[in-house]
């Protein structure tokens, strides 16, 4: 117990060294809503509301406040600048999501209404910007909360969905649909952020974060188009990607660049193309989750080779266990690889369930790597180089 007490606390010193000023949190009492209609927005599809809602922002007291976007179809032609902590931009429903893209500006409402963000001249909807220092120390924003509404890029893919482009913390994101637009979220140096329960496809990019530490996305779908990544992680460490849903299209589903002690569990994941999962990093752990590929379009490596892989593993100390994995191949390619793992050592690959359709290519790995009870082993060919470590 003493032991688990002690490990707490290292890991809150280490997420709250005095390198940052942060606003007392003690500050944070209940804020005001400020509905952006009362002082003249209108959301006709028409009218733009960025200056509106910006001075609404800037009048927020120090102890922050909740900015309230109605249903309707709001027009930005500047972005929504949140340069203050304990800042809260909530809709009162997100509406109906479609697949189908509007041909414009005017086809916006959509079924279902909801309270959509609509980027016009802007090329961001949500920015927090990059903050000047206070007494030497980095003036990160804390608590800023984007929940409950729509945020679209218009009649074809547009610009940034929420942009955090500085170091923040506690920020909380939910609710949250994303479409037509070139990234859904986009961050930065962001400590225990949370993404949840959002629906961000149809878009080239559904998120992308970089630098990061506790950080978690969850119960998620998420989907990019085929010359995009839906999910790209990078230099993340003790994140935790959970019970998401990902949507076919992209061309690689997950990233992870240079990350460590990355938790994926309990999603699903579906695609067209090679490279689902791409880890470059130590000490990550993919647990439980399904990885599909589907026969649907004939360019499924997407130019690479048979030997590139639907799984690609590198760095160190990696484990993929009791993972379900379906490759449903088609016949233009001659023996693919499904589990790709020649840089690195130390990775192992146990208790996984796999169905190779017209191939018998499963593993592809070097001499360090360690297979453990994986169906049909037994039964398919392994490929590395000499002094086997199969167990």
């Amino acid at each position: 117990m003493k032991n688990y007490i002690f490990l707490l606390l290292l890991a809150c010193l280490s997420s709250c060294t005095n390198e940052y000023y942060t606003e007392d949190i003690t500050e944070n009492k209940e804020g005001h809503e400020y509905i952006i209609t009362k002082y003249g927005a209108i959301g006709d599809g028409e009218n733009d509301c960025s200056t509106i809602i910006n001075k609404l922002i800037e009048d927020l007291p120090p102890s922050g406040g909740v900015i309230v976007i109605p249903e309707g179809d709001f027009v930005l032609d500047s972005p929504i600048i949140v340069n203050k902590s304990f800042v809260t931009i909530r809709g009162l429903n997100t509406g109906m999501r479609s697949n189908i893209d509007v041909v414009d500006i005017h086809k916006l409402l959509g079924p279902g209404g909801g309270s959509k963000l609509i980027l016009r001249r802007a090329n961001t909807a949500i920015l927090i910007p990059i903050m000047p220092n206070l007494g030497g120390l980095k003036n990160r924003i804390s608590g800023v909360e984007i929940k409950d509404l729509m945020i679209s890029g218009g009649a074809s893919n547009n610009g940034i969905g929420i942009d955090v482009k500085y170091d923040n913390d506690r920020c909380r994101i939910s609710n949250l649909i994303g479409i037509n637009l070139n990234y859904g979220i986009r961050v930065k140096s962001a400590d225990a952020m949370m993404i949840q329960d959002s629906w961000i496809c149809e878009v080239q990019n559904s998120i992308e974060m970089t630098d990061g530490i506790q950080n978690m996305i969850s119960n998620c779908q998420l989907g990019a188009q085929p010359s995009g990544i839906t999910c790209k992680l990078v230099n993340q460490t003790n994140f935790l990607f959970t019970n998401n849903h990902i949507y076919p299209d992209g061309s690689k589903n997950l990233v992870l660049d240079n990350c460590e002690k990355i938790n994926v569990t309990n999603n699903n994941f579906k695609s067209y193309y090679v490279g689902m999962l791409d880890i470059n990093g130590n000490h990550n752990l993919v647990n439980g989750n399904i990885f599909w590929l589907a026969d649907i379009f004939k360019n499924q490596l997407m130019g690479y080779n048979e030997d590139y892989g639907v799984i690609r593993v590198a760095g160190n100390f990696n484990m993929l266990s009791s993972n379900i994995v379906v490759c449903n191949w088609n016949n233009l390619s001659i023996d693919p690889v499904t589990v790709y793992s020649l840089a690195g050592k130390g990775n192992s690959f146990a208790n996984l369930l796999i169905e190779n359709q017209n191939s018998t290519r499963v593993f592809l790995v070097n001499e360090s790597a360690k297979i453990y009870n994986c169906v049909p082993v037994d039964k398919i060919k392994i490929e590395r180089d000499e002094n086997v470590n199969l167990e």
